[in-house]
């Protein structure tokens, strides 16, 4: 069976000194396609921030996401002595080495620096987030198979790829894709589907309208009731996590890494972590509900 062998070239436009690459391109689709998502919840009112106040939130969550997910990557799937004889490295993003885990930590972090500023709850802003940021992952897994990186195990199946360079000339799994629909499509249907069920239970932001005074008809809603915040949020982790964790069965460990316990990766172990986190924070969520009423900004 003849098997396509990937030869896409990872620079979209040279321009001598300046390049683009298809990588970063996706990073940029994925922001942008999360902050045209935010708004849209806004203009619904299932989201108190405004176009300007998400500008912000986006910029602090790029930062959070570049410093958590280097960070973490270094620490847990750096190769110290290669960082001993050129320290630089450690700060070198640009060689590639971004842990979504980390990155994960840092949107939390950004979020919640957010949400003081902007007096929301960290639920509130992360019940959103989530959902963007798996825009994001769906982006950012097409950028890791166009550059042909984090390729899958060896295979026969009829679309296997040969990804070649360090992958070698046998065909493997375009794990890449695997993800960008599993982690990041199917992630958010799944909190969208969730969040459709939550509001029929009565969970999910409700309008509270103003009544004129007159004739006692209802006006635009003034406000916003969530009697839930923090629910999507945490079965987020939940669903990513299994979603990781399953394609992780068909993703070549990191050669630096390579198995735990002889059948799982680091990646898996992570994720194991993460549901762990999910299914506390879903509990404790229900059982002590967070309530929280916003405002909602006059739409034209």
């Amino acid at each position: 069976m003849e098997y396509w062998t990937h030869s896409i070239d990872p620079i979209l436009l040279d321009m001598g000194p300046i390049q683009v690459r298809w990588y970063g391109l996706m990073y940029l689709v994925g922001y942008v396609t999360g902050y045209f998502f935010l708004k849209h919840r806004w203009k619904r009112g299932l989201f108190a921030l405004n176009p300007e106040e998400i500008q912000m939130l986006i910029f602090y969550l790029m930062v959070g996401m570049i410093l958590g997910a280097r960070i973490l990557y270094v620490l847990v799937y750096g190769e110290w002595s290669e960082y001993a004889k050129n320290p630089l490295e450690i700060i070198a993003i640009w060689h590639g080495g971004l842990s979504f885990h980390g990155a994960l930590i840092g949107f939390c972090v950004a979020s919640y620096v957010a949400a003081k500023k902007l007096g929301l709850t960290f639920y509130h802003v992360t019940d959103t987030v989530v959902m963007g940021s798996s825009l994001g992952i769906f982006w950012g897994r097409l950028g890791n198979f166009i550059n042909g990186e984090l390729w899958g195990r060896p295979t026969d199946v009829p679309w296997a790829i040969i990804f070649g360079d360090h992958a070698g000339n046998m065909p493997r799994h375009p794990s890449q894709l695997y993800q960008a629909f599993g982690e990041g499509l199917f992630v958010l249907i799944a909190l969208l589907l969730l969040e459709k069920f939550l509001q029929r239970k009565g969970m999910a932001p409700s309008p509270i309208y103003a009544l004129k005074e007159d004739d006692k008809k209802k006006t635009k809603p003034q406000l916003m009731h969530w009697p839930y915040v923090g629910i999507i949020g945490s079965t987020f982790l939940i669903f990513y996590g299994i979603a990781r964790f399953i394609v992780e069965f068909f993703r070549e460990p990191d050669r630096q890494m390579g198995f735990y316990f002889k059948y799982f990766s680091m990646g898996q172990i992570l994720c194991t972590i993460m549901i762990l986190i999910g299914a506390t924070l879903l509990y404790l969520r229900l059982k002590n509900p967070i309530e929280e009423n916003y405002k909602v900004t006059p739409q034209p």
